[in-house]
């Protein structure tokens, strides 16, 4: 299974999503539209415009509506990536050179702020108050969740709460938003908005715990970066936090985490102990439990197909390996 065969129902629409990428990219005939096209054709799940649409089709569902809410939170995404890609010194995103690798940081940073840009040009068209506010306090929040990040860097005593926060402002509002919009540009009665909104919330939280597991258990070629490549970097997840909480193993890795220089065998002992903690699978649960939050806030809208891919995609979340 994967995401792509899931989104069937909406599959015309999402490519023509790909389609107004691609354009907006090249609308500057400059390094910026070359750079911007290229992190597009890397391709991607695109999972945050599919949520825009499926939440569009459970009551007045027009795609002409619809389809530039999608692709303007994309290019808020595929915005950020390319901006952490710059922070995280990343040679590879979905298994190809990232924008930074092939042009630099200077040209990756222009780029990022370019894509940022088309998307609030397209908002503006959009001409709706409600959703440019609510598309506009979330990249707020993203960016206080990302700072958020790089304070607490090699941070070893990082709270679940404190975790879970970033989580929600990095990754789960966004998602949130997606459910959102879709539903308020459709018409849907405040009841289903609600339960949309809810429904991306959760899933957001569960898609970025699933993240942050996979960063240890997937590999280079499937996960599209280095295995492992979050903690070397300082970034401290959910595995590590319950690795270091446990009773047997958690000295011993703290002692390797604080060492200033880290060897690679340093870091394959690390992986060993997180390994044999239980702590992967302790944090899958966790996602796994925000994953039937998620699906529990489907039961009160109309029993049909939108519904039930939704479900679908959050069984998705709890197993996918990339």
């Amino acid at each position: 299974m994967t995401s792509t065969s899931l989104l069937g129902e909406i599959s015309r629409d999402l490519s023509s999503v790909e389609s107004e990428l691609v354009k907006y990219a090249r609308q500057s005939n400059t390094l910026l539209g070359e750079s911007s096209e290229h992190l597009i054709r890397a391709g991607g799940k695109r999972l945050r415009p599919a949520f825009v649409l499926l939440s569009g089709k459970f009551f007045n569902y027009d795609p002409d509506r619809l389809v530039p809410l999608a692709v303007a939170v994309e290019l808020i995404h595929m915005a950020t990536l390319v901006h952490d890609d710059v922070i995280d010194c990343a040679s590879l995103r979905r298994g190809i050179p990232t924008v930074r690798a092939r042009w630099g940081d200077q040209v990756a940073i222009y780029t990022g702020d370019y894509l940022f840009a088309q998307a609030l040009c397209l908002v503006a068209k959009y001409g709706n108050e409600q959703i440019t506010r609510i598309l506009s306090e979330v990249s707020l929040r993203m960016c206080e969740g990302e700072i958020e990040q790089i304070e607490t860097s090699g941070n070893l005593d990082l709270t679940l709460r404190s975790y879970l926060r970033r989580n929600k402002r990095k990754t789960a509002l966004l998602f949130s938003t997606c459910c959102l919009i879709g539903a308020l540009a459709s018409g849907a009665p405040e009841f289903a908005v609600r339960s949309l909104k809810y429904y991306g919330y959760y899933l957001g939280m569960a898609f970025q715990i699933t993240d942050d597991v996979l960063d240890f258990t997937s590999s280079e070629e499937v996960f599209g970066k280095p295995v492992c490549s979050d903690l070397r970097q300082g970034i401290i997840t959910l595995p590590v936090i319950f690795a270091l909480r446990d009773p047997c193993i958690g000295r011993t890795l703290r002692e390797i985490l604080v060492k200033e220089e880290k060897s690679e065998s340093d870091w394959k002992e690390a992986l060993r102990l997180i390994e044999v903690s239980g702590a992967l699978e302790e944090a899958q649960e966790l996602g796994n439990r925000y994953l039937e939050k998620a699906k529990k806030q489907l039961e009160v809208l109309p029993n049909s197909p939108p519904r039930q891919t939704l479900a679908e995609v959050a069984d998705f979340i709890g197993v996918r390996k990339f």
